[in-house]
């Protein structure tokens, strides 16, 4: 029997989303240059010769602190280059390395998650980080500069998605050759969210998309487990016939409701819960903080009956830190070999047809 695997997800520490490990040159930071009536002359499409130090570099205690609140769970999945955090570029933004910063807190990430007993399952790209959401407090005047600064971002998740030599080579390759013999590595996803530059922002084709996960799970695989997270479990369906060790698909909602498992609809590939909860944009925060504890362990315990071989639930916006550390406790009595992955339910031979459908068309 193989173990069902409860945990969390920490996509960033501290909030600190895309400059939380490895520095950034493209974080956007000027975009909040002090006072914010000055002009900004910075471009944007340019890469920071210097940019700041990652948060974990200047507070390294964190890591342990973090790793010692969910102890004894299972997993934790982390975001590594969202927003293109940690990727080093040259001047004609050509992508030549990793930042040393990322490395060596990715060390720390790894060597404390092993103490506590705890896999990590690394997220290598966000697509989202390509959407154009200019923040709720940005001066108006500076509106020009965040497209700016957004194009360019846009512009090279684009290039990493279409033409993934530089990033494979140059990024992935070494990563994987870094972290391959840990025994902390869960497996590597190679894109959280693909629909969100194949859909949302349409900047590439699902052909695009498609290869670039190919490539990277040739690289990753089989060395180490590959998957890719995605938004719908049509995604990950239509996925699944790629070079991938298991799948992966999010869930939101207030009450759960996921559906069977069915192999056949997955390739015959393991499938997990990669997050889930209750609605991260949910606009009524009281009712929200009094169900979002019970919405995540139905969600658990949902996927466990059904036949998925893992859950975990996205805590980081969760409404306050007693909810966050219910859960976790919760989580807990997931832990050691006491919850096995159940057997699949049957599947209605309509819904294997629809499945095999979505496999064969790539939808």
């Amino acid at each position: 029997m193989v173990k069902f695997l409860a945990g969390v997800n920490n996509g960033w520490f501290a909030g600190n989303y895309a400059m939380d490990l490895g520095r950034n040159q493209f974080s956007g930071s000027e975009l909040w240059h002090w006072p914010h009536t000055d002009p900004i002359t910075f471009d944007f499409t340019k890469p920071e010769t210097n940019p700041a130090p990652p948060y974990l570099s200047q507070q390294p205690a964190i890591v342990d602190q973090y790793f010692q609140s969910i102890q004894d769970i299972d997993v934790v999945r982390i975001w590594l280059f969202e927003r293109i955090e940690g990727i080093r570029f040259d001047g004609n933004r050509k992508i030549i390395g990793i930042d040393s910063n990322l490395m060596t807190n990715l060390d720390a990430i790894l060597d404390s998650a092993n103490n506590r007993g705890i896999k990590v399952y690394f997220c290598l790209l966000d697509a989202w980080a390509v959407k154009n959401q200019p923040p709720s407090g940005l001066p108006p005047a500076r509106l020009a500069n965040y497209n700016s600064w957004n194009a360019t971002v846009r512009s090279i998740m684009k290039d990493i998605v279409d033409n993934p030599h530089d990033f494979v080579d140059n990024v992935l390759e070494p990563l994987v050759n870094a972290i391959a013999l840990h025994p902390a590595v869960y497996a590597i996803d190679v894109m959280n969210e693909p629909e969100g530059m194949v859909a949302d922002t349409p900047l590439v084709t699902n052909s695009s998309m498609r290869n670039y996960i190919s490539q990277c799970c040739t690289v990753i695989r089989p060395r180490l487990r590959a998957s890719v997270g995605c938004m719908r479990s049509s995604s990950a369906k239509s996925y699944s016939n790629l070079p991938t060790d298991f799948c992966d698909f999010h869930s939101y909602n207030e009450s759960g409701g996921l559906g069977p498992y069915r192999p056949a609809a997955y390739s015959n590939k393991p499938c997990i819960i990669g997050e889930c909860g209750y609605p991260v944009n949910s606009s009524n925060t009281a009712t929200r903080a009094t169900k979002e504890v019970q919405t995540a362990r139905d969600f658990v315990e949902e996927a466990l009956s059904e036949g998925y071989s893992g859950c975990l639930v996205w805590n980081q916006d969760f409404t306050n830190d007693s909810n966050k550390a219910s859960i976790i406790q919760w989580l807990k009595q997931f832990s050691g070999q006491n919850n096995q992955v159940m057997p699949p339910p049957p599947a209605s031979p309509f819904a294997a047809f629809i499945d095999w459908l979505i496999i064969l068309f790539g939808r």
